[in-house]
């Protein structure tokens, strides 16, 4: 854990290098004293104060942490990543390896297992054969129903997983995604999950045939989408084809897209790092 004289030097490093004083930074609720005692490594500010002590030097918490972390990603974050390469790459030995490797990890068993999970499913979108535990299944629902509200972890692993989820769960916890991450969702980077988490939920529902439920999240996704999101609105309109295609062409003429299927899946799932 770092010591509070190097959190309170750390600080001071961002603020001078902004060229700004003490002065300039204290307001209602934090004084020039108390700044002036936290740089020294006197004492601690309050959750509140360092907040906005942050924030009145033009940094983002976000970046802060990431700073002071020594520009480290968080576990989750590496992990998401490799996943990607590997899915990217189909690289079904690599995968395999990772889910060995994050049993080694330092963190909670909750959140090996969760990691282990979304591994796995990136493992059977390349291999049909792979199977998918029901007791996955059931930790990861259990998971998803007892948080009220979702972060960006929560965001990513539902993106993720939605394999594992049958169809009740996938309608009831989609449908209940708004109002779950309703609290971050204008944070930058859980507005990419949930812009790539509608998409996703749009191609799953595509792909077990659920399509009366696929407007609900068309409107929700279309209210998101900014003119720059070229990438997400593309994608979009790839899927709309699609989903009138296998409701008009019929069944038996579905193999023959299985190659548009395949890439609209990668293209759509784990494009959220």
């Amino acid at each position: 854990m770092i010591e509070k004289q190097e959190l309170g030097e750390f600080y001071k490093e961002l603020r001078l290098a902004r060229k700004l004083k003490q002065s300039d930074v204290a307001c209602d609720g934090l004084t020039a004293s108390q700044l002036s005692k936290f740089e020294l490594g006197q004492s601690m500010l309050s959750a509140d104060k360092l907040i906005l002590a942050i924030q009145r030097i033009n940094v983002t918490f976000d970046e802060f942490g990431h700073k002071l972390n020594n520009y480290q990603e968080s576990p989750h974050m590496r992990i998401g990543r490799k996943v990607v390469d590997r899915f990217a790459h189909q690289d079904i030995a690599g995968l395999e390896q990772l889910l060995k490797e994050v049993e080694q990890e330092q963190m909670a068993q909750t959140y090996r297992r969760l990691n282990a999970i979304v591994i796995k499913d990136a493992i059977h979108s390349l291999d049909k054969n792979y199977p998918l535990a029901e007791e996955d299944s059931e930790f990861l629902t259990t998971y998803l129903y007892a948080i009220e509200s979702w972060t960006w972890f929560e965001l990513y692993l539902f993106c993720n997983t939605m394999p594992f989820l049958s169809d009740q769960d996938l309608i009831f916890l989609s449908t209940s995604l708004l109002e779950k991450s309703k609290e971050f969702k204008e944070l930058v980077h859980n507005r990419l999950y949930m812009k790539s988490g509608y998409l996703n939920i749009i191609s799953e529902f595509m792909e077990r045939k659920l399509f009366s439920y696929i407007p609900i999240f068309e409107a929700e996704l279309g209210s998101m989408l900014r003119p720059y999101d070229v990438f997400e609105k593309l994608l979009w309109q790839f899927l709309k084809k699609m989903s009138i295609f296998l409701q008009t062409k019929g069944s038996n003429q579905i193999h023959q897209n299985r190659k548009s299927e395949i890439y609209i899946r990668k293209n759509v799932k784990y494009a959220i790092f």
